[in-house]
């Protein structure tokens, strides 16, 4: 299904009970500018609580040429632009976890420090373009974006916090789907090591 800024705002007002739905994310009415000032906010903050399958990137990084602040790494990195949040710096080997840290750099600029070089990162990346959201997200960001808007829209803290309770149990059921989509090796066991 493809899913528009529009049909988000109007799954989200239905959430906080109100019936009332909008035709167009540029419309002047106090829902609707409610819901703009909310909007980008609740995105980020969905995409960063779960690492989502559809916002799921692979990203080369470049170094900055400085020293990191703290001593325990010895290289710094640039921070992607589109990036909400770093999953891992993807492994050599299976068996490696790679320490990382993300931090402001000298001049201010976030950062990702490390002692591996070169770095490839897996990350959420920022994902617009609502066309490419999944249904589970849609769910979750939806009650979340209701959640933020509630004491604005309806002043009732009941609804916001009944929002919010939907929220994480349709997080929690999305996360169990997205972890069941695709393939990896370490997941499978041995018959003879079960048998042990």
């Amino acid at each position: 299904m493809n899913y528009t800024k529009a049909k988000i705002y109007n799954m989200a007002l239905k959430n906080l009970r109100v019936s009332v739905s909008i035709q167009n994310t540029n419309q002047t009415d106090k829902n609707t500018l409610v819901l703009n000032e909310f909007y980008d906010s609740a995105r980020e903050q969905v995409l960063k609580d779960f690492d989502w399958n559809f916002a799921s990137s692979y990203r080369e990084l470049s170094l900055t040429g400085d020293i990191p602040q703290n001593p325990k790494y010895l290289y710094e990195y640039d921070y992607p632009n589109d990036c909400v949040f770093v999953r891992e710096i993807v492994p050599y080997t299976q068996l490696n976890i790679i320490e990382f840290e993300v931090a402001a750099s000298s001049s201010g600029n976030k950062v990702i420090n490390t002692n591996i070089t070169p770095v490839v990162i897996r990350y959420t990346k920022s994902i617009e373009n609502e066309t490419f959201f999944s249904s589970e997200f849609v769910m979750a960001f939806c009650w979340y974006l209701a959640f933020l808007a509630a004491p604005s829209i309806t002043g009732n803290r009941s609804i916001q916090m009944d929002c919010f309770n939907v929220y994480t149990s349709i997080l929690a059921k999305a996360k169990a789907i997205n972890a069941s989509e695709g393939y990896s090796a370490s997941s499978e066991t041995c018959s003879w090591l079960d048998e042990r």
